[in-house]
């Protein structure tokens, strides 16, 4: 039998053109291909300036009246010179007039606040978000103005790109990437921002990162452990098919971890529920910040942030280069990956004139005393205004969220279903860290570690490819248990006395919780599961039912500790239809949950709606 390639396989769009947005924690960027030539996908290129890059910073910049000024390198560029020109303006006279020194407090800069979706644990559509100076305003709004600037400089840039360019929106299928590890009330509130961005529902898909990610190894460049490069064909040797293999997927903001397979017929299977959680490269600027605070005080740097806003900004986007520059491995060079340098080089890290001087306030001396009396005294030095770090100090920065990416891996390797899964493949920007394949490796010596030579582009590339194929995941392993409250016959010794409530006569027990659909259970795409409900009350118009969900397998309850309302399904009874038999159907097994409803006498469709965005609702984590 002929082996298939990727030319034989057909897009399944029904557009010309399929486009991925990646709006990332840290760097967001985008990418296509066309219906014609799907595996060729083209990432735009992003210019600011002097600066050409595949992704740009997610940085948004608002005017005073909360519209669009600027995205990326020039929204980070803007507001730094806004600042700089007022801290100039602040110190000196023009004309015998002083600037008013709050003129670029009054625009909006939002940067790396993504995050808000994943920590926040009463996630509404009316939720709060408040820029680097406090000032709040709908986080929809934020996410809505990200998402149309990049959809409309995507559409903009492919009409550029391509010579009989000529698209339209309606031309293309869009794809949106969210970590595996959201919630499902995340993922619709990415669903709302996309639509109040402008991309109908119905061009609209979701793509969970890591299964982006994974569908993309399976055809693209990949660099293996030595070093050395095979063109579509290193994954596919390594993973024979019907093998398992995990995807670590480490992005700015959170690790997702899970287990696939590929089938028998090149789809690909998820055998694990994705797991995972905060621990992407964010996370190291974190713990520099707790670094200065345990050598100053703490809070300092909220402080200096007030007074001086653009030299926090500066020192931080120092930083980061300093991250990048001692972290990132280079495909070219394996040794480097596999050993980091551990010699007595410094990391020296620029820290503003200012917060020297803030600090000498808080502290006699300044930094330089403050370090001498700290637990950093013999491994951190402080000349001509650097911080200088000894290389393993410097290191130490990255080491809680290796230690939390590793914990999660070993936990998944714990399962005894994946003792023969022998190939890790890491994708994502922060894959690129020396020090976190390093430690990978050594710990997990006996696994095989596959990098895509653009591990950070595995997920926008592969999202595009999802957008083609989108029955490429055969089967996706549930990462919570769904059920319905019924109310069943009392169990005597079984069931809690103060559960036991009369109905009709006859003992009951209230608050049951009926699974649906339990966690880690693998249900293919589209898996439907009636719920028949009734209308109490022939004048109320309307049914609804609650939906639950809980990490426990086997759960009993609805107000057990870790159980919540996710929502309510409500299907509107047009007028004339009382005492209706409804069947409720909730589709299951696809990137998000999907419901219809019809009557069961006659089968009419009937509107329905599931929300779980309310803010007033009792959908809470």
């Amino acid at each position: 039998m002929e082996q298939t390639t990727l030319k034989d396989i057909k897009s399944k769009s029904t557009r010309p053109a399929v486009a991925a947005i990646d709006f990332g924690t840290t760097y967001s960027g985008f990418a296509f291909s066309l219906k014609h030539d799907w595996s060729k996908v083209q990432v735009i290129e992003n210019s600011s300036g002097n600066c050409l890059s595949m992704k740009v910073p997610t940085s948004l910049l608002l005017n005073p009246d909360q519209t669009f000024a600027a995205f990326g390198l020039l929204a980070d560029a803007y507001y730094t010179q806004m600042a700089e020109q007022d801290d100039s303006d602040s110190d000196s006279e023009d004309n015998g007039e002083k600037k008013p020194k709050e003129d670029y407090r009054k625009f909006y800069y939002f940067h790396r606040f993504k995050m808000l979706l994943h920590e926040n644990e009463k996630l509404h559509r009316n939720i709060i978000i408040k820029d680097v100076t406090g000032k709040k305003m709908k986080a929809m709004d934020v996410f809505s103005i990200c998402i149309k600037y990049l959809k409309d400089t995507m559409l903009s840039s492919m009409n550029l790109q391509i010579a009989e360019g000529n698209f339209i929106e309606n031309d293309i299928d869009f794809v949106l990437t969210v970590p595996a590890i959201w919630g499902d009330e995340a993922k619709l509130f990415m669903r709302e921002a996309a639509i109040k961005a402008g991309i109908k529902t119905n061009q609209l898909t979701l793509a969970l990162e890591p299964e982006a990610a994974s569908i993309y190894c399976q055809h693209m460049y990949l660099v293996d452990n030595d070093g050395s490069s095979n063109e579509d064909g290193t994954f596919k040797k390594s993973v024979e098919k019907g093998q398992k293999y995990m995807v670590v997927d480490l992005g700015g903001g959170t690790a997702d971890i899970t287990v696939h397979k590929q089938t028998k017929d090149g789809t690909l299977e998820e055998l694990y529920p994705a797991t995972g959680g905060p621990l992407g490269g964010i996370s190291v600027d974190g713990e520099f910040e707790k670094l200065l605070e345990t050598i100053a005080e703490t809070n300092i740097l909220k402080s200096f942030a007030e007074r001086s806003m653009v030299d926090y900004l500066t020192m931080l986007k120092d930083f980061e280069a300093k991250k990048r520059d001692n972290s990132e491995a280079k495909n070219t060079d394996s040794s480097e990956a596999k050993r980091p340098d551990n010699s007595k080089e410094k990391v020296r890290i620029v820290i503003p004139l200012k917060l020297d001087k803030y600090v000498k306030e808080k502290i006699p001396g300044g930094i330089s005393k403050a370090l001498q009396k700290s637990i950093y005294k013999d491994s951190i030095t402080y000349k001509n205004y650097k911080l200088c770090l000894e290389l393993s100090e410097f290191q130490n920065l990255f080491q809680n969220a290796i230690d939390g990416i590793i914990n999660c891996v070993a936990k998944v390797l714990a399962n005894k279903d994946f003792d023969d899964v022998k190939n890790i493949i890491m994708v994502g920007g922060f894959s690129d860290c020396k020090f976190v394949q390093t430690a990978l490796r050594e710990k997990f010596k006996t696994r095989h570690f596959i990098i895509p030579a653009e591990a950070g582009l595995a997920v926008l590339k592969g999202a595009v490819y999802f957008g083609h194929l989108p029955n490429a995941i055969s089967r996706r392993a549930a990462r919570y248990t769904y059920g319905i409250q019924i109310c069943r016959k009392f169990k005597p010794g079984e069931d809690p006395e103060h559960k036991k409530i009369i109905v009709g006569g006859m003992e009951r027990c209230k608050d049951v919780l009926h699974p649906l659909v339990k966690r880690g259970e693998r249900i293919e795409p589209g898996c439907e599961y009636p719920v028949v409900c009734h209308s109490l009350k022939p004048s109320q118009g309307k049914i609804e039912c609650g939906i639950y969900v809980t990490k426990e397998v086997n759960p009993k309850f609805v107000d057990e500790k870790g159980c919540r309302l996710l929502g309510k399904v409500t299907v509107q009874l047009p007028p004339g239809v009382n005492n209706a038999e409804i069947e409720e159907i909730i589709t299951f097994g696809e990137t998000e949950i999907t419901f219809r409803a019809r009557q069961l006498e006659t089968g009419r469709l009937f509107e329905t709606t599931f929300d779980m965005l309310d803010e007033n609702s009792n959908s809470k984590k």
